[in-house]
């Protein structure tokens, strides 16, 4: 639901209330970057012991988040790993990740000394599902165990520390890596694998580990994001994208590149309708433009034969949640919790109006039986009345019944304006309580359409605290209670659809 990306790129001042640019589209919050530097400016140093816990006394008491084990444990490869200490080399660094944690903003990294259990290395403000740990920050030569553990914004744990994992356990990197143009095997997707990176001393250009989930997403989203590991002193980076033709290699075809800053993700504002084989490049430069890290080639397809049921809507749809994550993982996107395929077709930042004008390219192109239809946050949230909303629902539904495409409509999510005040700083239009209320009513008298929005508010009429972080999207129970009840609802209305 943001404007291109789901935190928003304006530059953030030393502290989260001075946002440079106050007309914002959506339920937007900071871009990474931007939010690592407020986090680091609003939050005080806590103190931390020899046991690497942080000295939490007056605050709130730790929650343990339950999540399907998938999502919080990675592969029972590394789980049972045994010790595999490195002889005889020197490292420069070992780039670690980590499957997502449920409602962590940021997460807290240990490093122990297996054979003393003493902590070496402690650091908690990491905003990304991995961190690259060089060899000046712990001797890496060591035998070496990690753990980490999620927190909250105000860095307080949502989760127990993983189990330990062993750094010497993991792929090594020798000389300097060059993207080459893997083999392509016959996957359909690109696929993150959890194993440490261990890079020796005299590699400069290092390979770049990408965290994207879409090996476990039915469909390739419409709108990819893209998302790594953050490279050290990196200035930017370049992201390729490619179309394989026929699959033939020998007439490859670049089809986009982009530059963005100091980061840990890209949302691709190009619309993926094209059947067929893809592969996205990564890379890594310092200020001088010099080449420090790359990616391998990572592939995906894009299938437009058979699509059941798609989504139109705004981030909430296109996914991502706990102010940090990006729609990359599959934990926020309500599209995981549906236990059928759907075909994400969300945009963040979108207004209704946008996605009207986007349904002839990105849902005609796919023609589904189907189509989950949800937005209208941003409009009111921008302060757009709930007469235009409706107009445009509307019209994207006489398009669908024009292409005799389904349409169910979600009724449209509360927000929480204290927490959107407090986590991001943003506010939200007056009156914007009674204009969601209108769409609403519009929407239950639609022949197929579902009430996601009741069970996510407080006794207020918000957003309920436990069920978002910035005020604005469902985290992970609210993105699971949204899919559950999509999918329960396309089984039972629409069988031999769905079923078939």
């Amino acid at each position: 639901m943001k404007l291109k990306k789901f935190f928003i790129r304006t530059v953030l001042a030393v502290s989260l209330l001075n946002f440079m640019n106050a007309n914002l589209t959506f339920a937007q919050v900071p871009s990474k970057q931007a939010l690592v530097q407020t986090k680091e400016a609003k939050i005080k140093t806590d103190k931390m012991d020899n046991t690497g816990n942080i000295d939490n006394t007056d605050k709130k008491e730790k929650t343990t988040i339950l999540a399907k084990e998938e999502n919080i444990i990675p592969s029972k490869t590394l789980d049972n790993a045994t010790e595999n200490k490195v002889e005889n080399v020197e490292f420069k660094s070992a780039i670690l990740n980590w499957p997502e944690i449920p409602n962590a903003v940021m997460y807290e990294l240990i490093v122990k000394n297996i054979d003393t259990q003493e902590v070496l290395f402690t650091k908690y403000n990491i905003y990304a599902s991995g961190y690259q740990l060089d060899n000046s920050e712990v001797d890496l030569s060591q035998n070496l165990k990690w753990q980490v553990r999620g927190l909250d914004e105000n860095k307080v744990p949502v989760s127990d520390y993983t189990k330990p994992r062993l750094l010497h356990k993991g792929e090594m990197y020798k000389l300097n890596w060059q993207n080459k143009g893997d083999e392509y095997k016959l996957e359909d997707f690109s696929r993150r694998e959890y194993a440490t990176y261990l890079v020796a001393k005299d590699v400069e250009i290092s390979p770049l580990k990408i965290t994207t989930h879409f090996d476990k997403m039915d469909y390739m989203p419409v709108y990819p994001v893209y998302s790594w590991v953050p490279v050290k002193n990196a200035d930017h980076y370049k992201i390729d994208v490619f179309y394989v033709p026929k699959y033939d290699f020998n007439n490859i075809e670049k089809i986009a590149s982009y530059t963005c800053p100091q980061g840990m993700d890209y949302y691709d504002n190009k619309a993926y309708t094209k059947k067929g084989l893809y592969f996205f490049n990564v890379q890594a430069y310092d200020k001088n433009n010099h080449k420090l890290a790359e990616a391998k080639n990572s592939y995906f397809t894009v299938k437009q034969d058979n699509v059941k049921v798609a989504a139109l809507g705004d981030s909430i749809t296109h996914g991502g949640g706990a102010v940090s994550t990006p729609p990359s993982a599959t934990l926020y996107n309500w599209e995981t919790y549906a236990n059928l395929p759907v075909l994400n077709i969300g945009f963040s930042g979108n207004l209704t109006s946008n996605m009207l004008n986007r349904f002839d390219n990105d849902v005609l192109s796919f023609n589904p039986k189907i189509l989950v239809v949800m937005g209208g946050v941003n409009d009111i949230r921008t302060g757009v009345k709930a007469e235009t909303v409706i107009n445009n629902l509307t019209s994207i539904k006489q398009k669908c019944q024009q292409h005799n495409i389904i349409p169910v409509f979600l009724t449209v999510t509360s927000v929480n304006p204290p927490r959107m005040k407090s986590v991001i700083n943003l506010d939200i239009s007056e009156g914007w309580d009674k204009e969601r209320l209108k769409i609403n009513e519009w929407i239950e008298k639609q022949p197929y359409h579902v009430d996601v929005a009741s069970g996510l508010m407080d006794e207020q009429g918000y957003l309920a605290d436990n069920m978002t972080t910035d005020g604005l999207h469902p985290d992970f129970e609210g993105k699971k209670h949204i899919g559950e009840l999509v999918g329960d609802y396309l089984r039972a209305n629409f069988p031999d659809i769905v079923n078939n």
